[in-house]
């Protein structure tokens, strides 16, 4: 099965979503598909049903998060998040996966649009997410996978809300925050600056996974507004939180991925074809000390890196 909650305004006449943005956000659930035509079983259903659908599917307290990126129609978010589903519970894990359907345009030359949906939003995935799934167990583990432009939508999410934002009176935060190719300035990223405090409050760790292979992340739309460096290229600068790690994985891309297929767009999410980015993310939810993971070595700076 299939779950995820849509921002997409839906057609009803042709009984399927287009990639504008939305006036209310949809609860999906998917049985069977889709098809390379986007053709599956399945349909929206309540915000109630969705949540009992997302705590019937979990065999474990965690809830893991996806939240895809720019130039992504529904289709290709689908398909995204079906590989990293299967590749998580092939690595033991056996918590809920569900979604964040934002309407990007799945356009490669629409990425101010991308952006501007993004930002517009981005509230709902906190709102109508992270919190209903907080509402309905106090007691149930968040964790977060945001690829690329996800990356700025889910810092724009979390800078929205305070801590009364969720039931109760303590600070309402994720367990694991992880950005996959992260499309964000990474000055935002050094420790004092906006972007670290933020994660820092709203989660237990925060992962940066980046390459400096990365040619989209390397293109003049991404790098605009003064050509700034994208924290999924370049990592975040020297200086950061104790509690945010940096995974090296330019040597892992060129190792993994054979020359023909070291495509612009590969390049920027080969991650979620590749077993050993599984098997440290399903670590990295799992808790496990981010020093000593078994997939992992440490180089001469503060950053890690996958093991080749």
């Amino acid at each position: 099965m299939t779950l995820f909650f849509s921002r997409r305004t839906y057609n009803a006449s042709k009984t399927k979503f287009t990639n504008n943005p939305a006036q209310l956000t949809r609860y999906v659930k998917i049985t069977d598909g889709p098809d390379a035509d986007g053709t599956g079983s399945g349909g929206i259903i309540s915000q109630k049903d969705w949540l009992d659908r997302v705590h019937a599917e979990a065999e474990t307290n965690e809830v893991t998060i996806f939240v895809h990126g720019f130039n992504n129609d529904q289709l290709d978010m689908l398909r995204r998040f079906d590989k990293i589903k299967n590749g998580l519970r092939a690595q033991g894990y056996r918590g809920a996966v569900v979604a964040f359907d934002w309407p990007s345009e799945g356009n490669v030359l629409a990425y101010d649009n991308d952006k501007r949906n993004a930002k517009a939003t981005a509230q709902c995935l906190v709102e109508d997410g992270i919190i209903p799934l907080t509402t309905r167990s106090n007691a149930t583990k968040i964790n977060l996978i945001a690829h690329s432009m996800g990356a700025y939508l889910t810092l724009r999410a979390l800078s929205d809300f305070g801590d009364a934002a969720s039931p109760g009176s303590g600070v309402w935060k994720l367990n694991q925050i992880m950005f996959v190719s992260g499309d964000a300035d990474a000055r935002w990223f050094a420790r004092g600056a906006w972007g670290s405090l933020l994660l820092a409050h709203r989660s237990n760790r925060f992962t940066n996974y980046f390459s400096q292979l990365d040619q989209v992340l390397n293109l003049p739309a991404v790098i605009g507004n003064g050509l700034q460096k994208r924290v999924g290229r370049s990592g975040m600068p020297q200086v950061i939180d104790k509690n945010h790690v940096d995974v090296y994985s330019h040597e892992q891309y060129l190792q993994d991925v054979i020359l023909q297929d070291r495509t612009t767009a590969f390049s920027h999410q080969w991650w979620f074809d590749n077993d050993k980015f599984y098997k440290d993310a399903a670590l990295t939810i799992a808790g496990e000390d981010a020093q000593q993971m078994p997939t992992r070595r440490r180089m001469n700076t503060t950053d890690l890196a996958p093991l080749s």
